[in-house]
């Protein structure tokens, strides 16, 4: 396959010395650099002519590429002739030979129509301002495929982008027959629309009941940032009468990968103090230009919204605040917001949000090819929340998910989330409602409905969920992994609270809850994490938040509690917080101790089935040996009448198997290191390779272990720490039979 490097003039002849400038030229806030082709790629021919424009049957202007797409409809209206049952995919033909050739296509004063509505497409489904500038990335110029895709639900054009390697790029056209429509509607534009914006926000603050079901209280946060005219701002405190405000949700950026000079700037944006209170330059007011960008930017948006305050945690959280007081105050900060602004489209603090949105650079018209509309398929909200740069930050799950309204500010377009209504901004001609059908809503409101309610049993799966979404994300520092979910963890409990629990001093214990312990203990890591970067220091080795940043986990496994496990009680907490104090003046005070003293828990006390996991004869043996590949299905062949036990040092799994009993194979939290790696053995926070008859094993469910090693590093008598976890071994059901209950100690 060629790559196309230049495109030049009506003509479309390469040029060595063109720029990739000549091709994509820049428009409004976009800046790209200049670049040069590269010199080592091969000199090619002149591409094909897809360009060339002449009008089609519905008067609307059609290149040759499109042509081709045309013939693929034909395609598919003989195979329904042939059979009006018909599904499937036509063959994928090229329509485009880059991007950038796509782009100047429909640019030209007679582009052709339908590459405007693919060349939308593509950018409408980048959710940053950097993919959006990656689609004219030099090294991103290949083909463009053209595919049908012909089914019940209806049709579709699949447009790809595509190396030699992978699928860089694609976007989905729909096709539907001309019906009756009440009109063109207004497209959107290349900058927002407020006044739209601003009455979905009204109509949801004054007409919906988000505010009365989820509202925390009418206390404002400690610090709000207030919005002046001629861009100034300033510091205020928030006692007093309660006032509408915005939250900014948004990612500072990873500082190894930005200029150091960058880096310091956002990191200025903190708000210092003199004699513990805001230093007089940030309370008398300053120019909100001082800030990074998407700061800026964020305050200019409320502010269009009609909103005079902004709460920024950088800005709003003063440097030398009791930050452990204020990290518990975060369900009140998101919970009593106006709304929260998700800066998707940022993927650092300096990135700009109010940019030309490059999609809308052309009127959006009803496009049109043998006789059906043509729609772009809008990117769902689940795509946006989950891929865009602020969903790896750790502080902002919380945001998300404490927050009843929610605006989400993609590259191209905005997304309004509240519980009663998501709404995307501007849709197509032809589409016929602005609101997403509630079956099909993302569902960033659930912990909140969940809280609300108050079910424990829809309680703790929520918990789990944000478990899941909550490890694979990073932090800058790791100390805060208790902290950026306090606020989290201070709304379940207060749920529970509420309707009846009372005050219970270790319902919290290290990101786990009492009421649901054992399950909640049964955590797996998807894969083996590397053991020097373990949190041990700050999590007991049981709690998820022992492990290293940016680990996937599996929290939802089938499990029945085992009628012989037993939580019972708490038997190291440090600092030592044994107080509970007298909160009957104000209850929801008791959540925040709960969280502060739950955070601390070092080592539990717990009561169950406990055996050697390998047997005291058992022979060890490679595990490809065993290991048997069938039909795409593992399966294990074994020496009949022998103790076996083996283990993968690939992917951290342990198996163990009794002379006439069915294997057990449990997944290791931690691969063991190589030998060379005896910095890493004085860690003690993995099971070295050849230890596996060390292994014991603790029931909690019917089907679940865990799988622990004597602790002999961490100061604690007589206890035990997780290395591990078995789930769903159906093979061996009776593998406790006869073991006695013992109490255990887990650090």
């Amino acid at each position: 396959m060629h790559r196309v490097t230049q495109l030049v003039s009506s003509g479309f002849k390469s040029s060595r010395s063109t720029t990739q400038k000549h091709a994509c030229s820049d428009t409004g806030h976009y800046h790209h650099a200049n670049v040069q082709t590269s010199a080592h790629l091969p000199q090619l021919a002149p591409p094909a002519d897809f360009c060339r424009v002449k009008p089609n049957d519905h008067a609307q202007s059609q290149c040759k590429g499109c042509d081709v797409v045309c013939e693929l409809l034909r395609w598919g209206e003989s195979r329904k002739r042939q059979n009006p049952d018909f599904e499937g995919c036509s063959p994928r033909r090229v329509i485009h030979l880059s991007y950038c050739e796509l782009e100047l296509c429909g640019s030209r004063k007679t582009g052709c129509d339908t590459c405007q509505m693919i060349h939308r497409g593509f950018l409408l489904d980048q959710i940053t301002g950097q993919d959006a500038d990656s689609l004219r990335n030099p090294n991103n110029q290949w083909p463009i495929h053209a595919m049908l895709t012909i089914g019940n639900s209806g049709n579709s054009l699949l447009f790809t982008i595509e190396s030699p390697q992978t699928t860089l790029f694609t976007t989905t056209i729909h096709l539907q027959r001309p019906r009756k429509s009440s009109g063109h509607k207004k497209s959107s534009s290349l900058h927002p629309d407020f006044a739209e914006l601003h009455s979905v926000v009204r109509d949801c603050l004054d007409y919906h009941e988000c505010s009365s079901k989820h509202r925390w209280s009418d206390q404002n946060p400690t610090w709000l940032l207030e919005i002046l005219p001629y861009n100034q701002v300033r510091l205020v405190e928030g006692k007093g009468r309660p006032v509408e405000y915005v939250v900014l949700s948004y990612s500072w950026g990873d500082p190894t990968t930005m200029p150091a000079a960058e880096w310091a700037r956002i990191k200025a944006a903190r708000t210092m103090t003199t004699n513990g209170k805001p230093i007089p330059e940030r309370l008398n007011g300053f120019d909100q230009r001082a800030l990074p960008e998407t700061m800026q930017d964020a305050i200019s948006i409320s502010n269009d919204l009609g909103f005079r305050y902004i709460w920024i945690d950088s800005v709003c959280i003063p440097k030398g605040t009791d930050w452990d007081t204020e990290a518990a105050l975060m369900h009140q900060v998101y919970g009593n917001a106006a709304f929260t602004l998700v800066a998707c489209s940022s993927t650092k603090a300096t990135d700009r949000l109010l940019c030309d949105r490059l999609a809308w650079t052309h009127r959006n018209v009803a496009h049109k090819l043998r006789g059906q509309f043509l729609h772009n398929s809008q990117m769902s909200l689940d795509k946006v929340r989950l891929g865009a740069p602020v969903s790896q930050r750790s502080w902002t799950l919380q945001e998300e998910r404490l927050s009843p309204r929610i605006l989400y500010w993609a590259n191209q377009r905005w997304y309004w989330s509240c519980t009663e209504r998501q709404t995307v901004e501007m849709r197509e001609f032809g589409i016929p409602s602005p609101l997403l059908p509630k079956e099909a809503w993302s569902l960033p409101h659930r912990y909140l409905e969940a809280c609300r309610i108050g079910d424990e049993h829809q309680l703790h799966e929520e918990w789990l969920d944000i478990v899941e979404a909550y490890t694979r994300r990073d932090l800058v520092e790791a100390k805060d992994r208790f902290l950026a979910i306090a606020g989290l963890a201070v709304r379940f409990y207060n749920a529970k609270a509420e309707v009846g629990k009372g005050a219970v001093p270790e319902e919290y214990l290290a990101g786990l809850w009492k009421d649901d312990f054992a399950r909640q203990l049964a955590w797996s890591v998807v894969k083996p994490a590397a053991p020097w970067q373990h949190l041990q220091h700050i999590a007991p080795s049981w709690s998820w938040a022992s492990l290293p940043l940016l680990v996937h986990t599996k929290t939802k496994h089938s499990f029945r509690l085992s009628p012989h496990f037993e939580f019972v009680g708490t038997k190291f907490i440090n600092p030592a917080e044994t107080a509970i104090g007298d909160f009957s003046s104000n209850a929801r005070e008791m959540g925040q101790f709960i969280e502060r003293r739950g955070r601390n828990t070092k080592v539990v006390e717990v009561r169950g089935r406990f055996r050697k996991f390998v047997s005291a004869n058992s022979q060890k043996v490679p595990w490809e040996r065993i290991q048997i590949k069938r039909d795409g299905r593992e399966i294990f062949n074994f020496t009949p009448g022998c103790h076996t036990h083996s283990r993968n040092l690939n992917d951290g799994r342990v198996l163990t198997k009794d002379a006439h009993g069915g294997e057990i194979v449990g997944q290791l939290d931690y691969l063991a290191p190589p030998d060379s790696r005896n910095e890493v053995k004085r860690l003690g926070v993995y099971l070295p390779d050849g230890a596996e008859k060390d292994l014991y094993c603790l029931e909690l469910g019917e089907s679940a272990m865990l799988l622990l090693q004597a602790n002999r590093r961490w100061g604690v008598a007589d206890s035990y720490r997780r290395v591990g976890v078995c789930i769903g071994y159906k093979n061996r059901r009776g593998f406790f039979y006869g073991c006695t209950a013992e109490n255990i100690l887990l650090a």
